[in-house]
């Protein structure tokens, strides 16, 4: 309810005067409601979608995280496309998930190596299947990417790179013990996210192509990775590769994202999730916002 001066316009001075009474009478006694509620009433759903967009906290930082690229992912120009496009958004940094070439050699780890370093993006390598070489061990991975597990910290939030590429051994002893003392002491972190290449398994994924699809071994150790992740509040997101497509799904209550759209052949159509595309993750103080960009 707004009421317009023009109204009264060149009435006498005695209409207006009683127009101006009765509504201070109305007011008084509460028929009218407070302004602020008049001019709700007037904008319908406006005013609370204003409320919410600004009650959002700005993002504190964003990455993005793309996977499975292979060396084709190269040729085809997929991943350039996935690398100038995160810098143009913003990402400080990207993850990838893996499998980054198609064998493994020296070759084709170079190639990728010299292109995301020349790309201006600070990029974090996952070991993925086709990377490690035949079990598990590259001697060329290790000489040119680097670490196959290896945790870091950005903003004071902590991230965790895993190595479950075999996944007939899954995360080993070794690293699940590494992993778990790295997760307690980072306890205090306001956001953990945690990467690896092989997705852990769950009846929502509509594919079979997950931890424990070559032994009980990779199974076992994704179920306990989440178990040990879910001992932790802290503990936001888990990132995977290795479908060549785009799902989201939940791991005990923990948000769970698989990316491998960066330019290997894709397993699905366009409207189930098969498409080329990159993940740009906003870090908010009061949330962790996920988009899909499609190159």
């Amino acid at each position: 309810m707004k009421i317009s001066r023009s109204v009264f316009r060149n009435r006498p001075f005695k209409f207006w005067f009683s127009g101006i009474l009765l509504l201070a009478v109305l007011l008084a006694a509460g028929c009218g409601g407070n302004a602020s509620n008049l001019e709700n009433t007037s904008t319908g759903a406006e005013p609370s979608q204003t409320v919410t967009a600004t009650q959002a906290s700005p993002a504190l930082y964003t990455f993005a995280v793309c996977g499975d690229n292979r060396t084709l992912g190269i040729e085809n120009g997929v991943l350039p496309r996935i690398l100038d496009s995160a810098k143009a958004r913003g990402a400080q940094f990207m993850v990838n998930t893996g499998d980054v070439s198609n064998s493994g050699d020296s070759p084709e780890l170079s190639r990728y190596k010299d292109l995301v370093d020349g790309s201006g993006l600070k990029v974090y390598t996952v070991p993925g299947n086709h990377d490690i070489g035949a079990g598990g061990v590259s001697a060329a991975y290790a000489s040119i990417i680097g670490q196959y597990y290896y945790s870091f910290d950005y903003r004071g939030d902590h991230f965790i790179i895993l190595d479950n590429a075999d996944d007939s051994t899954g995360i080993d002893a070794a690293q699940m013990s590494w992993f778990e003392g790295d997760l307690a002491a980072n306890a205090a972190s306001p956001h953990q996210f945690i990467f690896a290449h092989v997705p852990v398994a769950d009846p929502s994924l509509p594919s079979s192509h997950a931890a424990g699809e070559t032994g009980a071994a990779g199974l076992q150790s994704g179920q306990r990775l989440v178990e040990d992740a879910r001992k932790y509040p802290d503990v936001s997101d888990f990132f995977f590769g290795h479908i060549h497509a785009y799902f989201a799904y939940k791991l005990d209550g923990i948000n769970a994202y698989i990316t491998g759209g960066a330019g290997a052949p894709l397993y699905f159509p366009e409207g189930s999730g098969g498409y080329f595309h990159y993940l740009l993750v906003s870090v908010r103080a009061d949330g962790v916002d996920v988009e899909v960009v499609k190159v």
